[in-house]
Protein backbone atom coordinates (compact mmCIF):
# COMPACT_ATOMS: atom_id res chain seq x y z
CA UNK A 1 0.00 0.00 0.00
CA UNK A 2 1.68 3.66 -1.43
CA UNK A 3 1.34 6.47 1.23
CA UNK A 4 0.97 8.65 -1.82
CA UNK A 5 -2.04 8.79 -4.43
CA UNK A 6 -1.57 9.50 -7.53
CA UNK A 7 -2.94 12.34 -8.75
CA UNK A 8 -6.23 12.08 -10.92
CA UNK A 9 -5.88 14.75 -12.84
CA UNK A 10 -2.40 14.07 -14.32
CA UNK A 11 -3.67 10.69 -14.86
CA UNK A 12 -6.12 11.58 -17.53
CA UNK A 13 -3.52 13.51 -18.94
CA UNK A 14 -0.81 10.68 -19.02
CA UNK A 15 -0.85 10.14 -22.02
CA UNK A 16 -1.68 13.57 -23.78
CA UNK A 17 0.50 15.63 -25.86
CA UNK A 18 0.67 18.96 -27.38
CA UNK A 19 -0.66 18.91 -30.72
CA UNK A 20 -3.25 15.84 -29.68
CA UNK A 21 -6.35 18.72 -29.68
CA UNK A 22 -5.55 20.75 -32.56
CA UNK A 23 -9.03 20.61 -33.25
CA UNK A 24 -9.82 22.66 -30.03
CA UNK A 25 -7.15 25.20 -31.17
CA UNK A 26 -8.64 25.98 -34.43
CA UNK A 27 -12.15 25.63 -33.17
CA UNK A 28 -10.95 28.89 -30.88
CA UNK A 29 -9.22 30.34 -33.71
CA UNK A 30 -12.27 30.23 -35.83
CA UNK A 31 -15.03 31.44 -33.03
CA UNK A 32 -12.87 34.00 -31.93
CA UNK A 33 -11.74 35.45 -34.97
CA UNK A 34 -8.04 34.13 -33.68
CA UNK A 35 -8.28 37.13 -30.68
CA UNK A 36 -5.21 36.94 -29.21
CA UNK A 37 -6.22 37.36 -25.82
CA UNK A 38 -8.17 34.24 -26.39
CA UNK A 39 -5.58 32.20 -28.34
CA UNK A 40 -3.16 32.57 -25.49
CA UNK A 41 -5.10 31.53 -22.92
CA UNK A 42 -6.55 28.42 -25.15
CA UNK A 43 -2.58 27.41 -25.90
CA UNK A 44 -1.20 27.62 -22.18
CA UNK A 45 -4.12 25.37 -21.50
CA UNK A 46 -3.48 23.03 -24.27
CA UNK A 47 0.77 23.00 -23.63
CA UNK A 48 -0.23 22.99 -19.44
CA UNK A 49 -3.27 21.20 -19.12
CA UNK A 50 -2.79 20.23 -15.47
CA UNK A 51 -1.16 23.58 -14.71
CA UNK A 52 -3.91 25.45 -16.23
CA UNK A 53 -6.94 23.31 -14.61
CA UNK A 54 -5.35 23.61 -11.11
CA UNK A 55 -4.79 27.54 -12.07
CA UNK A 56 -8.22 27.67 -13.13
CA UNK A 57 -9.87 25.88 -10.66
CA UNK A 58 -12.65 27.71 -9.51
CA UNK A 59 -14.14 27.89 -12.79
CA UNK A 60 -14.52 24.30 -13.37
CA UNK A 61 -15.66 24.41 -9.80
CA UNK A 62 -18.80 26.37 -11.06
CA UNK A 63 -19.58 23.57 -13.61
CA UNK A 64 -19.25 21.12 -10.42
CA UNK A 65 -15.72 19.62 -11.12
CA UNK A 66 -14.20 20.00 -8.01
CA UNK A 67 -10.79 18.98 -8.54
CA UNK A 68 -10.21 17.62 -5.53
CA UNK A 69 -13.39 15.01 -5.50
CA UNK A 70 -11.82 12.99 -8.29
CA UNK A 71 -15.66 11.40 -8.62
CA UNK A 72 -16.69 14.91 -10.06
CA UNK A 73 -14.69 14.49 -12.83
CA UNK A 74 -14.52 10.62 -13.42
CA UNK A 75 -16.40 10.51 -16.57
CA UNK A 76 -14.48 13.57 -18.64
CA UNK A 77 -11.02 12.66 -20.89
CA UNK A 78 -8.77 15.14 -21.72
CA UNK A 79 -10.26 16.53 -24.94
CA UNK A 80 -13.39 17.04 -22.58
CA UNK A 81 -11.63 19.29 -19.85
CA UNK A 82 -9.41 21.40 -23.03
CA UNK A 83 -13.02 21.97 -24.66
CA UNK A 84 -14.45 23.60 -21.32
CA UNK A 85 -11.53 25.55 -21.11
CA UNK A 86 -11.62 26.90 -24.26
CA UNK A 87 -15.14 27.27 -23.70
CA UNK A 88 -14.83 29.57 -20.49
CA UNK A 89 -11.88 31.67 -22.64
CA UNK A 90 -14.85 32.45 -25.22
CA UNK A 91 -17.06 33.21 -22.65
CA UNK A 92 -14.89 35.48 -20.50
CA UNK A 93 -14.20 37.86 -23.95
CA UNK A 94 -17.71 37.39 -25.00
CA UNK A 95 -17.18 35.18 -28.24
CA UNK A 96 -19.92 32.39 -26.37
CA UNK A 97 -22.18 32.88 -23.56
CA UNK A 98 -24.08 30.61 -22.15
CA UNK A 99 -27.87 30.68 -20.85
CA UNK A 100 -29.76 28.55 -18.41
CA UNK A 101 -32.02 26.63 -20.78
CA UNK A 102 -35.37 28.07 -18.46
CA UNK A 103 -34.11 31.69 -18.47
CA UNK A 104 -36.47 34.37 -19.57
CA UNK A 105 -36.54 36.09 -22.56
CA UNK A 106 -35.22 39.57 -21.07
CA UNK A 107 -32.15 37.62 -19.96
CA UNK A 108 -32.12 35.47 -23.16
CA UNK A 109 -31.81 38.89 -25.27
CA UNK A 110 -29.29 40.50 -23.36
CA UNK A 111 -26.96 37.87 -23.11
CA UNK A 112 -26.92 37.54 -26.85
CA UNK A 113 -26.21 41.54 -26.86
CA UNK A 114 -23.26 40.70 -25.41
CA UNK A 115 -21.24 38.18 -28.15
CA UNK A 116 -18.84 40.46 -29.99
CA UNK A 117 -20.51 39.67 -32.84
CA UNK A 118 -24.47 40.50 -32.17
CA UNK A 119 -24.21 42.57 -35.17
CA UNK A 120 -24.43 39.83 -37.16
CA UNK A 121 -27.81 39.03 -36.32
CA UNK A 122 -29.17 42.28 -34.81
CA UNK A 123 -31.11 43.34 -37.31
CA UNK A 124 -32.95 39.86 -37.73
CA UNK A 125 -33.66 39.78 -33.99
CA UNK A 126 -35.12 43.59 -34.05
CA UNK A 127 -38.23 42.47 -36.11
CA UNK A 128 -39.02 39.30 -34.29
CA UNK A 129 -41.53 39.46 -31.35
CA UNK A 130 -40.36 36.04 -29.68
CA UNK A 131 -42.83 34.29 -27.46
CA UNK A 132 -41.99 35.26 -23.74
CA UNK A 133 -43.43 31.73 -23.11
CA UNK A 134 -40.71 30.04 -24.77
CA UNK A 135 -36.92 28.92 -23.96
CA UNK A 136 -33.54 29.25 -25.55
CA UNK A 137 -33.63 26.15 -28.14
CA UNK A 138 -37.17 27.78 -29.44
CA UNK A 139 -36.22 31.27 -29.80
CA UNK A 140 -32.47 30.48 -31.18
CA UNK A 141 -34.49 28.23 -33.97
CA UNK A 142 -36.44 31.25 -34.55
CA UNK A 143 -33.78 34.09 -34.68
CA UNK A 144 -31.98 31.82 -37.38
CA UNK A 145 -34.96 30.86 -39.56
CA UNK A 146 -35.09 35.45 -39.35
CA UNK A 147 -31.86 35.82 -40.16
CA UNK A 148 -31.67 33.36 -43.19
CA UNK A 149 -34.63 34.85 -44.32
CA UNK A 150 -33.18 38.50 -43.95
CA UNK A 151 -30.39 37.54 -46.08
CA UNK A 152 -32.32 36.26 -48.94
CA UNK A 153 -29.56 33.83 -50.64
CA UNK A 154 -26.63 35.32 -49.81
CA UNK A 155 -24.64 32.53 -48.73
CA UNK A 156 -21.76 35.03 -47.77
CA UNK A 157 -23.27 36.87 -45.58
CA UNK A 158 -25.28 34.65 -43.31
CA UNK A 159 -24.83 33.74 -39.91
CA UNK A 160 -26.15 31.75 -37.43
CA UNK A 161 -26.85 31.40 -33.53
CA UNK A 162 -24.82 27.91 -32.71
CA UNK A 163 -25.16 25.55 -29.40
CA UNK A 164 -21.99 24.37 -28.14
CA UNK A 165 -23.20 20.87 -26.78
CA UNK A 166 -21.16 20.51 -23.78
CA UNK A 167 -23.55 17.84 -22.39
CA UNK A 168 -25.42 19.90 -19.49
CA UNK A 169 -28.58 21.60 -19.36
CA UNK A 170 -26.91 25.00 -20.11
CA UNK A 171 -26.69 26.59 -23.35
CA UNK A 172 -23.64 28.21 -24.13
CA UNK A 173 -24.24 29.80 -27.71
CA UNK A 174 -22.06 31.69 -30.18
CA UNK A 175 -23.02 33.77 -33.20
CA UNK A 176 -20.68 32.37 -36.21
CA UNK A 177 -21.28 32.95 -39.97
CA UNK A 178 -21.67 29.58 -42.46
CA UNK A 179 -18.54 30.01 -43.47
CA UNK A 180 -17.01 29.97 -40.16
CA UNK A 181 -19.50 26.99 -38.89
CA UNK A 182 -18.50 25.01 -41.66
CA UNK A 183 -14.47 25.25 -41.23
CA UNK A 184 -15.48 23.82 -37.54
CA UNK A 185 -13.44 20.60 -36.66
CA UNK A 186 -15.51 19.59 -34.08
CA UNK A 187 -18.94 18.45 -34.19
CA UNK A 188 -20.06 20.21 -30.49
CA UNK A 189 -21.33 23.35 -32.52
CA UNK A 190 -24.35 22.92 -34.23
CA UNK A 191 -26.93 26.03 -35.96
CA UNK A 192 -29.68 25.92 -34.04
Amino acid sequence: MGLFKKDPLKEIFEDYEYGDSDDILETAKIISGNAPEVMERVEFALREPVKYIKQYAERFSERFIELDDPDSFEDLDSDEFLFLAMLDMLEEHNFAFEFDYKCGLEDFLWGLEQLKNYSLIKDAVQTLKLDEDGDVEGWGKEINAAVDKAWNGALDKKAALCYIDIDSDSYPLTILTYEELGALPLPWIMAM
